[in-house]
């Protein structure tokens, strides 16, 4: 009986191949793209190079290879470097894959010595990225104590009474939380608009642009904190007063 010869998996291998060069070609543009943002450059980090971040964030439904560039490119280098990090962190934590504000949750270690780094330097970026760094730990936080609040913190009315189970007692605790919040983002506001030339037009500057860029992000949380508060407040004014009405009953 004559042996048959095996034939190689030619297509194999080159399904192989194609899908190992897409993936290195992938991983090489995301590097690019987060060097390019996150450059010593004074000019805002530009929006196309952070879309690509978090476009990689959905397309493997992490922030492994984010993180991964992060420790490969420290961004601890200058000063700009480490605002425009966290820019670029703060909009993916907003906008990226669902999975990101879990996944980075173990990073916040790297966050806080990123922020420990700069907090003595008196000029510059220096006392702006500790401000920053204390907001995102702060939001991160927020998120692993309420998972279920988008990165975007945008909820509607009955997601609100669904996250805090239409309780008194949820309610005021998840207002004080985004009280605590929101003072890390005035905080913020205030360091950055304090670094600011009053006798200059910084809008117009590029090292001013690159400041007050970060502070789109962060008005868009204010903005859903701000309203996701009041309603807080009517529902606890709705509880007090019940309350109120069954002391008279008795």
């Amino acid at each position: 009986m004559t042996s048959m010869k095996k034939i190689p998996n030619v297509l194999g291998a080159r399904r192989s191949n194609t899908l190992d060069q897409e993936r290195d070609q992938f991983e090489r543009t995301q590097e690019a793209s987060f060097r390019k943002a996150v450059n010593d450059e004074e000019v805002p980090v530009k929006t196309k190079h952070v879309r690509n971040l978090i476009i990689g964030t959905f397309t493997d439904k992490n922030t492994d290879l984010f993180w991964r560039n992060v420790a490969v490119c420290p961004p601890i280098s200058t000063d700009v470097t480490g605002w425009k990090f966290c820019h670029c962190l703060h909009v993916v934590l907003r906008d990226g894959h669902p999975n990101v504000l879990r996944d980075s949750q173990r990073h916040i270690n790297r966050i806080k010595d990123t922020g420990q780094h700069f907090r003595h330097l008196e000029h510059g970026y220096g006392r702006l990225i500790n401000r920053y760094c204390e907001l995102l730990i702060a939001k991160l936080k927020f998120h692993q104590h309420y998972p279920r609040f988008p990165g975007s913190l945008s909820v509607t009315p009955e997601e609100l009474e669904a996250l805090a189970e239409n309780d008194a007692n949820n309610y005021f605790e998840l207002a004080v939380e985004m009280l605590e919040y929101m003072e890390c983002i005035l905080n913020l506001y205030e360091a950055v608009f304090s670094s600011l030339d009053p006798s200059r037009a910084n809008s117009m500057t590029r090292s001013g642009q690159c400041r007050l860029a970060p502070l789109i992000p962060c008005i868009q949380d204010s903005s859903c904190l701000y309203d996701c508060t009041v309603r807080i407040l009517f529902q606890l004014h709705k509880g007090v007063s019940f309350l109120a009405f069954c002391c008279i009953l008795e």
